[in-house]
């Protein structure tokens, strides 16, 4: 077992945009937020200043997971944007507010399937310094947060919910498959998933870790369900076990952590 806890808390909201590092002109969204997003959600809800967090919530300190609870639908629209860059103020470029004029770029919204009413991801954390996780901890369990949680924008506002701190988790290694809820790193799998009817396993190509100077320091591949199923398979990494109570449900799961 651990020294440190595992922390699991809620990210929910209306809609989200988790954009893609690899798009340009279009900015195309993943379905959930990669682990860039959700180490400066954490450092955001603890009061770090921009890109000071590198370090405190790399890999090698902290570690964590994400798991899709409601289903998911992307959304093209058209977005009016407005060039305020450089100094197109003073020089009066063309827009009648100073700027140079709105440019119109196609963005891609995730939102809750049809029938849901909010998005909503569970995320694991668990970093070394137990100070550190007590500290997300009492953030969450007490609404005291120092930034507001977004989903991946600004203007997608959003909540984060403590489920539970755990002292008695585990993390080994499985000689058996395993049911992962959470999205998993293809490089961590051995052999196939098992396929059901049903089952729809997508992969994704996302950042795991930034810079201090925001340069990308590790990408990779990912799988999740598209119905919020566990995807079942044999492990070659250590897989966290979580027994934990939510909204009177005795839950049981098993996970991995990105990166």
């Amino acid at each position: 077992m651990p020294e440190s806890p595992l922390v699991i808390f809620d990210l929910t909201g209306a809609f989200a945009m988790f954009r893609k590092f690899y798009t340009n002109s279009s900015s195309l969204s993943y379905p959930f937020p990669p682990r860039t997003t959700l180490a400066g959600l954490i450092a955001g809800l603890l009061g770090y200043e921009r890109d000071s967090y590198s370090e405190d919530l790399g890999s090698g300190q902290c570690e964590i997971a994400v798991s899709v609870r409601v289903p998911v639908r992307r959304v093209m629209q058209t977005v009016n944007y407005v060039m305020t860059e450089g100094n197109v103020w003073t020089k009066n470029a063309g827009g009648f507010d100073g700027s140079a004029g709105g440019i119109q770029t196609p963005v891609e919204w995730v939102f809750p399937a049809l029938g849901e009413t909010r998005l909503r991801y569970r995320i694991f954390v668990h970093h070394r310094d137990s100070a550190f996780a007590k500290r997300l901890s009492d953030t969450l369990l007490d609404g005291s947060h120092v930034y507001p949680p977004y989903l991946g924008m600004s203007e997608c506002l959003g909540g984060a919910e403590h489920v539970a701190t755990l002292r008695d988790w585990n993390l080994s290694v499985k000689d058996n498959e395993v049911p992962v809820s959470t999205v998993l790193p293809s490089a961590a799998i051995s052999g196939s998933p098992r396929l059901e009817a049903g089952t729809q396993i997508v992969k994704e190509r996302t950042a795991f870790a930034l810079g201090s100077d925001r340069k990308l320091l590790s990408i990779g591949d990912v799988l999740y369900e598209r119905n919020c199923n566990p995807i079942t398979a044999r492990i070659g990494r250590p897989i966290f076990e979580a027994a934990y109570e939510s909204n009177g449900r005795e839950l049981r799961e098993f996970g991995v952590f990105l990166g």
